[in-house]
């Protein structure tokens, strides 16, 4: 087992110390009973990141983050599949700041591809090598990945996964030859040529216009993806964020309408959280903002109120059918001193998407108020029974929440 060094047990200290003196100042309350069971994988600060899928085959879901995956049902036991070293947590973010699982190499085992920094760190693929222990081989995939929230999902709808991001001032996607996946991958534009910055916020995909294709959805506009192949996609232009741009964007039927709407946070180092309900003007697709979370003067208003929601996902917590909002409070970003209220608790919430007498809400729900998260936050059911959990990584560690709601 691995110990943690003196300098690492006195900065996790100072850090409980710091966050204990805010806890008592949150105001916000959730409405429910909290439901998840808190399970801590580390309390070392390995990675922003966190995954899911079953990486020894035996059918039950593991868990990825840093340079560990935890196998399931229980995570208890941490298999090191490249060389671990723990990290500062007042320092700059880690070099595992994404994980996503898939078998690239088509073996039957699934890999796992990790992205670092934006401006600091190559992508690299990790072989999963089967049955036998040890640190996998790693292959490099890219030079950089641009983009503060890239997402792996089969964007052409050919079956397999596509890394959605920007590259020397294009928008596309970076993957494998299939059939030498070890070779370095290839960027494949979408766009003109155009001015998107390596640390871009506002991210997501999905199918904006309701033909079956899936779309590319910026903070500042959307592509939509053309029915032949290998052309430019189509650019609307629509700011849906005037701040800075948030994380993750999902394409989700929101109010049950009929077309599909999208939720984000609207500064992934500030304030805001907001769903935008999809209209027509004529015959072009708009959106009209309806937000639900903004600053700390707006707490009465919202009922929430935290600053950094650098990571969401959107899946199924109650069970009711309908997709709500994992986020939380990402902390230290930019350091103990950098961004906005830096030592308030890293919370993390769940909004409840509520559909009720021709209002559509989502409303909050504490989950916790000593994680947080990092970049990528993950809904996924991981112990099988039948409900979604939340797994979650900071610089307080690594977290896996039990989601105990009932399933009927």
């Amino acid at each position: 087992m691995l110990t943690l060094p003196l300098r690492f047990l006195t900065v996790a200290l100072c850090i409980q110390l710091l966050l204990g003196n805010s806890f008592a100042e949150a105001a916000e309350q959730q409405t429910k009973p909290n439901p998840f069971k808190k399970n801590q994988l580390t309390p070392r600060y390995f990675c922003d990141g966190i995954a899911t899928g079953d990486l020894n085959c035996d059918g039950h879901a593991d868990i990825v983050a840093g340079p560990y995956w935890y196998a399931g049902p229980k995570f208890t036991a941490a298999h090191e599949f490249y060389i671990a070293e723990p990290l500062e947590p007042e320092k700059s973010p880690s070099n595992s700041m994404f994980s996503f699982v898939h078998d690239f190499n088509g073996d039957g085992w699934p890999d796992i591809l990790v992205l670092g920094r934006v401006h600091l760190h190559p992508a690299y693929w990790y072989e999963n090598p089967g049955d036998q222990e040890g640190v996998w081989p790693k292959h490099y995939a890219f030079e950089r990945v641009y983009g503060e929230s890239p997402t792996l999902v089969d964007l052409d709808g050919d079956g397999r996964p596509q890394l959605v991001c920007h590259w020397e001032g294009r928008w596309g996607w970076i993957e494998p030859n299939w059939e030498a996946p070890t070779e370095p991958w290839q960027f494949k534009p979408l766009s003109e040529l155009g001015d998107w910055k390596e640390f871009y916020h506002g991210t997501g995909v999905g199918d904006v216009d309701g033909d079956g294709r899936l779309d590319l959805v910026l903070n500042d506009g959307w592509f939509i993806q053309p029915s032949e192949p290998n052309t430019t996609w189509t650019w609307h232009p629509h700011r849906f964020s005037d701040e800075r741009g948030g994380a993750q964007m999902f394409v989700y039927d929101i109010d049950g309408d009929g077309d599909n709407d999208v939720v984000t946070s609207l500064n992934a180092h500030g304030w805001g959280l907001a769903w935008f309900e999809q209209y027509r003007e004529g015959d072009e697709i708009a959106f009209r903002r309806h937000q639900f979370m903004g600053t700390r003067e707006e707490i009465d208003k919202y009922g929430v109120a935290f600053t950094q929601p650098h990571a969401l996902d959107l899946g199924d917590i109650n069970g009711d059918g309908l997709k709500d909002l994992v986020v939380g409070k990402r902390m230290w970003a930019h350091g103990p001193k950098g961004d906005i209220e830096p030592g308030a608790a890293p919370v993390l919430y769940w909004f409840e998407l509520t559909r009720q007498d021709g209002e559509t809400r989502f409303v909050p729900h504490r989950i916790d108020d000593r994680s947080g998260v990092g970049v990528q936050v993950t809904i996924a059911d991981v112990n099988g029974d039948g409900v979604n959990d939340i797994l979650t990584a900071s610089k307080l560690g690594s977290f896996v929440f039990i989601n105990q709601h009932s399933k009927e």
